[in-house]
């Protein structure tokens, strides 16, 4: 007989085997349900803990002008990162006076996360050094891409500049951005059991580098007209001011700078105002430089011929309530003279006899009106209104370039019709989008050439733009004086815009420049402001393009400055076959040439040369001096 005692330690093992057995049931089931059920899951946690993953910003592609020389480029620079709860707290202080920042800033930055944080991008590479060498533990130092711009200010307004995600924010980067930009690439980086990461990573993927973007720019003609423009400015103590070169045959935009500049490498440090490019979004009245193609819509009704005369009215007229006015009093002008000595009682007579729709007509053929067509973001179309809102007073008034604005680049397409025999191109910045649009005929050949003659007369001594003809060479253009608009109405009293518009040489015209001087302090007219930089412009990118200067005779280098020959007939020039120029020479071709004629070299700057004095070297004598200016 059992006792009940054995009972009871019988019916505890039973229940203790119970319950092993359903333990071990339970275990069986967990670990199906791990191994099996969860498997994925699972895995990929801890895959987690192993791996970091973080994008990487591609190299962005470079920005090339017409001869392949750099104006935009991605250079490695160092950036340092950490696995924020890897940092000792202890030696939070150090690695902060190292990075340059404060230790609070430091300590929000790794208590955001745990995992990869930034500690500070693209730094130089004397504090990636200094960071490193203090080995704190979950500091790491990666590459990244930074955007220069070589020429810095020079190209400032036009190229714009990236921000420190590779992301293009204004000008020809942010136009342009989704070419340059590339592809990101994918870089992991692996962690031990305790989340310390290793040395070793790996590309999941690489990054792929942007697409190269060549221009129609030439390097060396943006540096000479941005030289020009800042001398020119700051002689004036002038507001600011733009300019732009054009090759007038395929529309080649050449340069385009503006002043103030600023320097993209550091755009941080401006305004944004600062960043704007002046060239296609600050419309200006053109004034007198409008009149050429005035006299050519004249001319094209056949009601005039270049002979035709007009009474000038002794320098004022009345229409309706408002009296135009002339600088110079004039009775009797043919329509030559009448562009010669810029009369707006002339140019408004013209216009009042052909009617507002031609003159219309011409100007928007020209260009004027709407946007150009190179593409850049920002460009305003500028503003003439419907001929239909034309009364008497703004027939007139737009006769002589007020009442209308035009951007300097839309003023630079126009003059280019009258340099290409009367035939508009459409210009552009972009080197594969040159020839793409198909050219339009504005004016006939005939008329293109007696406007250009007029212009040619203009630049004579008896003319307004005598002062933008460099030595050696024939310019056509025309100055402008324009009051500049109140915002409340009528002109701001003293306010100024100085303008010359003009291309050369006259017989085979290489070049179209359009110098804009907003505001000059010590002279308002174009003639006396803006003419001077369109020739020292002109007189250093025509020796750098190959066209030489010619004369009837040899004379001294005063001569050569005095400019004696400048209003010479064409037909009786002769070339100066031995002259030669250094523009866009490097520094060691410069000393090398200086080396072999025995010249006393001064060199300012470093690069290519943009300037040089004597303008012509064929002059100068074993022993002279030879002076140049270089700018990369």
């Amino acid at each position: 007989m059992i006792s009940k005692e054995h009972t009871f330690i019988r019916r505890r093992i039973e229940a203790v085997a119970g319950v092993l057995a359903l333990g071990i049931l339970m275990l069986g089931v967990r670990a199906v349900d791990l191994q099996w059920l969860q498997a994925d899951h699972l895995t990929n946690l801890a895959e987690k803990q192993r791996y970091r993953q973080f994008t990487t910003v591609a190299p962005r592609g470079p920005i090339l002008d017409q001869k392949g020389r750099i104006l935009a480029k991605s250079i490695e620079t160092p950036s340092l990162a950490a696995i924020a709860g890897e940092v000792p707290s202890d030696r939070i202080s150090e690695l902060a006076k190292a990075l340059g920042i404060s230790h609070k800033k430091l300590q929000h930055k790794l208590n955001k996360r745990k995992g990869f944080v930034w500690l500070a991008r693209q730094v130089p590479p004397t504090v990636a050094r200094k960071v490193m060498a203090l080995n704190v533990p979950g500091v790491r130092q990666e590459t990244e891409w930074q955007r220069y711009h070589p020429l810095g200010p020079e190209t400032g307004h036009l190229l714009g500049f990236v921000g420190i995600d590779g992301r293009g924010l204004e000008g020809i980067e942010r136009t342009w951005n989704t070419q340059l930009s590339g592809e990101s690439g994918l870089r992991q980086v692996r962690r031990d059991a305790r989340g310390h990461s290793l040395p070793d990573g790996h590309w999941v993927r690489e990054p792929a580098a942007g697409q190269a973007i060549t221009l129609t720019l030439d390097a060396s003609i943006q540096s000479i007209a941005y030289a020009a423009l800042a001398e020119g400015v700051r002689n004036q103590n002038a507001k600011g001011g733009s300019v732009v070169v054009m090759r007038p045959q395929d529309g080649a935009i050449l340069a385009m700078t503006s002043w103030p500049g600023y320097n993209p490498n550091s755009f941080r440090h401006y305004r944004p105002s600062d960043w704007r490019n002046r060239a296609i979004t600050d419309v200006f009245e053109p004034g007198s430089t409008l009149k050429p193609f005035t006299v050519a819509a004249a001319l094209e009704s056949g009601r005039w011929q270049p002979d035709t005369q007009v009474y000038c009215e002794k320098g004022a007229m009345r229409i309706a309530d408002y009296i135009i006015h002339d600088d110079h009093a004039e009775e009797w002008l043919d329509v030559t003279g009448v562009l010669v000595r810029s009369s707006n009682i002339g140019s408004a007579k013209m216009a009042l006899d052909i009617g507002a729709r031609p003159l219309h007509n011409m100007m928007e053929k020209a260009g004027f009106g709407k946007r150009s067509g190179t593409g850049l973001s920002g460009e305003s179309p500028g503003i003439v209104l419907p001929p239909e809102r034309w009364g008497p007073v703004e027939t007139a008034n737009i006769a002589f370039g007020q009442g209308i604005a035009v951007t300097p680049l839309q003023l630079a397409t126009a003059f280019s019709v009258l340099a290409n025999d009367g035939v508009h191109v459409t210009p552009s910045l972009f080197a594969d989008q040159l020839g793409q649009h198909a050219p339009t005929r504005v004016m006939s050949s005939t008329i293109a050439r007696q406007v250009t003659q007029m212009l040619e007369y203009a630049t004579s001594e008896d003319g307004t733009g005598s002062q933008a003809v460099p030595a050696g060479y024939h310019v056509a253009g025309k100055t402008g004086t324009a009051q500049k608009p109140n915002p409340r109405g009528g002109y701001s009293k003293g306010k100024y815009n100085a303008v010359f518009a003009g291309f050369a040489p006259v017989n085979d015209p290489q070049l179209v420049i359009i110098v804009l001087i907003d505001e000059p302090q010590k002279s308002i007219y174009g003639g006396q402001v803006a003419a001077p930089i369109f020739r020292q412009i002109a007189e250093s990118a025509l020796p750098y393009l190959g066209i030489p200067a010619r004369f009837d005779h040899l004379g001294d280098e005063q001569d050569l400055n005095n400019q004696t020959w400048r209003t010479m007939p064409i037909a009786a020039e002769k070339s100066i076959l031995d002259s030669e120029s250094l523009f866009g020479m490097s520094m060691r071709e410069v000393r090398h040439f200086s080396a072999q004629r025995g010249l006393r070299l001064h060199v300012h700057g470093s690069g290519w040369v943009i300037r040089q004095k004597p303008t012509a070297t064929s002059g100068l004598k074993h022993g002279e001096t030879l002076e140049v200016w270089l700018n990369e």
